[in-house]
């Protein structure tokens, strides 16, 4: 036989016998499944009705599982308690955002400076004068005799001064005679009008105490000298015009 033939023949056959297996494969196949709940009947008969559940005599409810409405789904109580508390929260903060928060607004209110009276701002410069009653004024031996007894230096810049325990000026007497300087020597002819006292409030530490002082020494030396004490303006000092000078110090 040739070669060939015999070739195509054996494939035929194995082709054939291949075929044959699966039509038998699929026929066996069916044949259980038909067979596997009893053949054609249906598969439930065949099962214990003990085991099957009865919905109608329990207490919960069987919700779908596979459904999106089961997201939202919650007994009507419990979605009743929610909701109400859902509500009492929401009046709870509308009643906390509605009232204002005082302490808060305490704290984040800007600083604002605290306001101070105003400072009552001290005269510059304060002058009494003592003029004289004889009308030649004041001679020059009777003047330094005066001042020597009352604790009055004759300073650098030729005038008296009253010192402090620390050797500052607490207030200066000087001429009225012009240029306003005692003459450092011949005070045998040196004659002067009246003699001027000089206090600068805002450079002291204790206006009040210098300033009483001040009076005190321009009392002396009225009854030493034999003169009448004036204000600025050359007016007598009058109890009236003494007070309006303490307050403007005080």
């Amino acid at each position: 036989m040739d070669k060939d033939l015999l070739r195509i023949v054996i494939i035929s056959v194995g082709g054939l016998v291949i075929l044959g297996m699966i039509l038998w494969g699929m026929f066996k196949g069916k044949s259980k499944n038909k067979n596997m709940f009893g053949g054609e009947r249906d598969p439930l008969e065949n099962i214990d009705r003990s085991l099957f559940v009865n919905t109608a005599d329990d207490d919960f409810d069987i919700v779908p599982l596979n459904t999106r409405e089961n997201d939202d789904y919650q007994a009507p109580e419990v979605k009743m308690r929610l909701n109400s508390a859902y509500i009492q929260e929401a009046q709870q903060q509308e009643s906390v955002e509605s009232e204002p928060d005082i302490l808060a607004a305490a704290m984040n209110k800007p600083d604002e400076p605290l306001s101070e009276p105003p400072t009552k701002q001290l005269p510059a410069l304060l002058q009494l004068h003592l003029v004289a009653k004889n009308p030649e004024g004041f001679k020059g031996l009777q003047l330094v005799q005066a001042f020597e007894r009352v604790g009055l230096v004759y300073g650098s810049v030729k005038v008296f001064e009253r010192l402090d325990a620390q050797n500052r000026v607490d207030y200066a007497v000087a001429s009225m005679a012009a240029p306003g300087v005692f003459p450092g020597d011949n005070w045998e002819s040196y004659y002067c009008p009246g003699i001027s006292f000089f206090m600068q409030p805002r450079e002291l530490d204790d206006v009040k105490a210098v300033f009483d002082d001040l009076i005190n020494t321009a009392g002396q030396l009225s009854a030493l000298l034999k003169g009448d004490i004036v204000d600025e303006n050359h007016q007598p000092l009058t109890e009236e015009t003494l007070q309006q000078i303490e307050e403007s110090l005080s």
